[in-house]
């Protein structure tokens, strides 16, 4: 062994050494946090960490479970990714066969004020796939909404479209138009660029809160299925 080779060797051990503290710090901030949600069946889920990515793992009853449970680890600080091996095992009881899933998939989609006709669902294996078109993403994100907590459903694959005759500059138009209306976003440093169904936003704001109100802006307007939002808070 070199002299660099030796003297490098005590400073690679600390650096493994301190990566190791910090991932079992991380572990035990992912499980209390998952203790904590009372959405969350924290008994059924284990939790690995490494360099900072979380694997999620175990068996859940119903999709809600699993969503619960990454989005409890998903608030932790310092955790940069998420493995879900979460699966979900619905228990045997009535309510969960692929015909009855569909059945009651179809009427809450009927008797939701949020989803316009014409989204349809097809259940195969526990698995709901929403295939259809609407004019706004919240009636896209009201489908998958419905549908998720319906006993027996593993997960829902959207496949719904969203879809507008709006010309690109009208789009961005609108979306400027209401920026400009939101008393609590200063919208003179964002800039808004809109093309097929997707808006970039970019520039600068100077809170977080207002960046997340620009988006939300542009997912508003009819058509829009994307939003890169590349604002910078400063």
């Amino acid at each position: 062994m070199t002299a660099m080779q030796m003297s490098g060797a005590p400073a690679q051990r600390r650096d493994m050494l301190a990566t190791t503290v910090a991932d079992n710090d991380l572990r035990s901030d992912v499980e209390d946090e998952l203790e904590w949600d009372p959405a969350v069946p924290a008994t059924c889920i284990g939790v690995s960490v490494t360099d900072h990515t979380v694997t999620l793992s175990g068996t859940v009853h119903t999709l809600s479970d699993r969503l619960a449970a990454t989005d409890a680890a998903r608030r932790v600080k310092g955790v940069h990714a998420i493995v879900d091996d979460i699966v979900v095992v619905p228990p045997a009881a009535r309510g969960s066969t692929d015909q009855e899933i569909a059945m009651t998939v179809e009427r809450i989609l009927e008797h939701s004020a949020s989803v316009p006709g014409g989204v349809v669902a097809t259940v195969r294996n526990g698995l709901v796939t929403l295939t259809g078109s609407v004019e706004f993403h919240y009636q896209k994100k009201a489908a998958y909404d419905a549908v998720r907590d319906v006993r027996g459903v593993t997960w829902v694959q959207n496949n719904v479209v969203v879809t507008s005759q709006l010309a690109d500059s009208v789009v961005r138009a609108r979306i400027v138009a209401a920026m400009h209306r939101n008393a609590d976003l200063e919208s003179r440093g964002i800039r808004v660029a809109a093309e097929g169904h997707e808006v970039w936003l970019s520039g600068t704001t100077h809170s977080y809160a207002a960046r997340a109100q620009a988006e939300t802006a542009a997912w508003s307007a009819p058509g829009v299925e994307m939003v890169h939002n590349g604002i910078q808070v400063c």
